[in-house]
């Protein structure tokens, strides 16, 4: 018997409702500070990740302020992930399946036993599969669920998935699109997915899968990452999710962690954020800013 669907946007209501968790603020509310978090890529010209740095190796600028760092950490800490998965009809099953291989390695393997995912699929509409577990047979299982729909409305799907990701327990949260193909009709235009996107303190990663007769849209795919602190990959046909996977595995347990008192009122604006280190030639990916909350 077909199992019923559970329609994301309830879901959706039901994790709001429910969390104590913050979600679309920029701010974590610690011993009456707010506190801006940010995540730190550091890698050198060839793309290796740079370890070993310290403190004192930062600089962080907000609106051109040099803000002082309250909290630091060089340490590998837990993910809050959610992982979005495109099911539209150009998802064949030898596609679909590549993809659930893909997965559950990078879930089983490569990820730490303490970091938590949900599963979403998306077609014409998003569907959430399995909200937040650590447990990865019950997210296994979910993922053999995943069935191929019709179209590719991956802005939407990007927007609903967002504020469930934002819901994470782990003060580090990140969002990974898997899609093979371009945004056919979202009701979300592009713009507006961005200006979203800059609201939220969640990492946003896509992996876009050409085939042989496909071409994905890596501008798009960046436009949507990039104010994150996340990246694009565009992937050379499913063989080499593996691949890619690993390298995103990677970069999660090789990021720095900062924190510093949000200089503003909850003004509502715009604030930007620049990081700097003591390393010639690092290149350094963050978010690019935050909006703070309604006065």
């Amino acid at each position: 018997m077909r199992r019923p669907r559970i329609w994301f946007p309830l879901l959706l209501a039901l994790a709001v409702a429910t969390s104590v968790h913050p979600t679309a603020s920029q701010t974590v509310f610690r011993g009456g500070v707010d506190l801006v978090n940010v995540t730190v890529t550091v890698a050198d010209k060839n793309g290796r990740f740079v370890s070993g740095l310290k403190q004192e190796d930062f600089t962080i600028l907000d609106d051109g302020q040099s803000q002082e760092i309250v909290n630091f950490s060089a340490h590998r800490v837990p993910v809050s992930l959610g992982i979005v998965l495109d099911v539209s009809a150009s998802m064949t099953q030898e596609k679909l399946t590549a993809a659930r291989i893909a997965i559950n390695r990078f879930a089983f393997d490569l990820l730490a036993p303490d970091d938590e995912l949900f599963l979403a699929q998306f077609a014409h509409r998003t569907t959430m599969l399995q909200t937040w577990t650590k447990d990865r047979d019950t997210l296994s299982r979910a993922l053999d669920r995943a069935e191929t729909q019709s179209r590719t409305y991956l802005f939407d799907a990007v927007r609903v998935a967002l504020p469930v990701a934002s819901t994470g327990q782990n003060t580090k949260k990140a969002l990974l699109v898997l899609s093979d193909g371009n945004d056919t009709g979202s009701r979300t235009p592009l713009p507006r997915l961005q200006e979203i996107i800059r609201t939220s303190e969640v990492l946003v990663y896509a992996l876009g899968v050409e085939g042989d007769d496909d071409d994905i849209d890596a501008k798009t795919l960046r436009k949507m990452t990039e104010d994150t602190g996340g990246r694009a990959e565009i992937v050379k046909g499913f063989k080499n999710l593996d691949k890619a996977t690993a390298l995103l595995a990677s970069e999660l347990n090789q990021q720095y962690l900062i924190a510093y008192a949000m200089p503003h009122q909850n003004d509502g604006k715009w604030h930007s954020i620049k990081v700097t280190v003591r390393q010639r030639g690092a290149i350094v990916r963050t978010r690019t800013g935050y909006t703070t909350g309604s006065s």
